[in-house]
């Protein structure tokens, strides 16, 4: 034990040493702890400043390339401390237990925290901010806003269709107010039927959803074939038109620009309409 921390204090002096804790530089080499942040940061055009990934970072397929530092939960602090970050980003929610360590070492720690699609779009500027990208992250932003506004256009007024998003079968689980989902299922023009349950991921019995008859199902397990084999739910509207759709389920719950081609699949399920 240590020899480990012998090794890490070894390993933080090489870092530190020659380099400027600055606020106001640009950082050349970036870790990034959340899948959503790594993504954002291609979109914003600094991926070739991102250095260190966890493993579920899988997207943009660049992402894969870069080395592996742990997960959110679990970081390997030497590996890390090995890529001599200037700056380390992540998701507030996801990376809490392992801010002040870091600036413990020294590190200058990033964050962001959106909630909701409006926020998602600001935390584009934020973190613009944070590469020294300013102009981009306002780029960003206003095209996903302007974006935004060209796909809910495609929305009929007056129109909604009953949906159901199953994140889970056993037990099964759904989405509700405070997911990205359940916001984006409004923005689409559609009623989630569980929508008064109060939580962003609650259970959901099988009886309330042949009571509430979806008309359009969501599948984020990639289980579609078993779910069209249950016996109980061949009389749901849904299954009668057709209307049980798979997908990827990363359009729907990071925070990031592709949750609006996550919004125009939902606007094409629930309205037929190709965009």
């Amino acid at each position: 034990m240590r020899l480990r921390h012998v090794v890490l204090a070894v390993i933080l002096a090489l870092c530190l040493a020659g380099t400027v804790w600055a606020q106001s530089s640009i950082p050349q080499r970036i870790v990034s702890v959340t899948p959503s942040v790594t993504e954002a940061l291609f979109a914003l055009g600094v991926g070739d400043k991102v250095v260190g990934v966890t493993s579920w970072c899988t997207y943009p397929p660049e992402a894969t390339e870069r080395t592996i530092i742990g997960d959110a939960f679990n970081l390997n602090m030497e590996v890390l401390l090995s890529l001599q970050p200037d700056l380390v980003i992540g998701d507030s929610t996801l990376v809490a237990g392992h801010i002040e360590q870091l600036r413990a070492l020294g590190i200058e720690v990033g964050t962001i925290d959106p909630t909701t699609l409006d926020e998602v779009i600001d935390s584009m500027i934020t973190l613009g901010e944070l590469v020294g990208d300013q102009k981009g992250g306002k780029a960003l932003s206003e095209n996903m806003r302007s974006r935004l506004s060209e796909l809910t256009s495609h929305v009929p007024a007056g129109s909604s269709k009953r949906v159901f998003v199953e994140i889970w079968y056993e037990p099964l689980m759904t989405v509700g107010p405070g997911s990205f989902l359940d916001e984006l299922i409004n923005l689409a023009g559609g009623e989630n039927i569980a929508a008064d349950t109060g939580q962003p991921w609650p259970q959901f019995s099988e009886e309330q959803v042949l009571a509430r008859d979806p008309e359009v199902i969501i599948l984020t397990n990639y289980n579609k074939a078993e779910a069209l084999q249950r016996p109980a739910w061949q009389n749901l509207a849904a299954y009668k038109t057709g209307d049980v759709y798979e997908v990827n389920p990363d359009l729907y719950v990071r925070s990031t620009p592709r949750l609006l081609d996550g919004l125009a699949e939902l606007i094409s399920f629930i309205h037929g309409v190709e965009l």
